[in-house]
């Protein structure tokens, strides 16, 4: 028998019933997270970096469509980087979804500090995946060049973090048939 709890955000645990209830809400989850992830940074390069909100998600289009994406409004650049981005974040959240449910994750407490691991483990994408492909496809790795590696961090942070919204998510998924 699954049980929920009634307030996601106490420290009462939330029971999976499966690893694909895990892996579902943790999807749902990393989905969620990387829209925080992107609001926050479109935050810091307005307030702090000087730049517009939409640059950062350019930034990521800019794999596909090379520097052109960074200037103005280029509305292809920023769709493909919002869903390269989400896509990303997806695959993440399916191996934080694994690690929760082997780990039991069940508190926003243990979904926090799952979150925080398995964003510095993301951080993977940034020294060798993103270089790998942009260097391939544009000739420069225009991330690098363009995002700060502090803001990077903390960006992955702020994503590991909004993990702990997993057990509320988790318990609205195994209560949607109820």
């Amino acid at each position: 028998m699954t049980t929920a709890q009634t307030s996601p955000f106490n420290n009462q645990s939330v029971q999976s019933s499966s690893m694909g209830d895990a892996v579902i809400a943790a999807a749902i989850t990393s989905v969620l997270a990387s829209l925080i992830m992107a609001a926050v940074v479109m935050l810091v390069f307005t307030v702090f970096l000087g730049k517009g909100p939409i640059y950062p998600v350019q930034v990521i289009g800019s794999a596909i469509y090379g520097e052109s994406a960074l200037i103005g409004f280029n509305a292809p650049a920023f769709l493909a980087g919002l869903v390269l981005h989400v896509l990303v974040g997806l695959a993440w959240g399916v191996v934080f979804g694994i690690v929760a449910a082997f780990t039991r994750v069940t508190t926003p407490a243990k979904a926090l500090i799952t979150g925080i691991i398995v964003a510095a483990v993301s951080m993977i994408d940034t020294y060798v995946f993103v270089p790998i492909v942009m260097n391939a496809l544009q000739g420069v790795d225009i991330w690098r060049r363009e995002v700060p590696m502090f803001w990077n961090w903390a960006a992955h942070i702020v994503f590991g973090v909004s993990f702990a919204l997993y057990p509320a998510v988790l318990a609205k998924w195994l209560n949607r048939s109820r």
